[in-house]
């Protein structure tokens, strides 16, 4: 029995560079027969998002770390965890090591 599937949001401030990224993870993700399903979307619609959605790990663009103060208590009142995507792993859009990243959070919050 396979667990159920994750969902991990990327955010940046248009939602647009996350975008190649957000394939990237979800290839990495396909190969390794990782039940997660990888989305992108801006910044000024996350709460909404996590208001109205399943998330269950939120990843920040580097260009858009002033993000995290605005969303930090609303994210930890509904215990999503959230990280800053490294910039190195963001500038070559390096899926496999951002879906590590997000699988760790992920089994941190468990």
């Amino acid at each position: 029995m396979s667990s159920p599937e994750k969902t991990i949001l990327l955010i940046c401030t248009s939602g647009i560079s996350t975008g190649l990224l957000v394939r990237n993870m979800q290839q990495a993700a396909d190969e390794r027969q990782l039940a997660v399903h990888v989305y992108s979307a801006p910044a000024i619609i996350a709460e909404q998002i996590i208001q109205n959605q399943n998330v269950d790990a939120l990843l920040i663009g580097p260009q858009s770390e002033y993000e995290v103060n605005r969303l930090k208590d609303f994210l930890n009142y509904k215990a999503v965890p959230y990280k800053l995507i490294s910039e190195e792993d963001y500038k070559i859009m390096d899926g496999e090591a951002v879906l590590e990243e997000a699988m760790r959070m992920l089994s941190e919050k468990v």
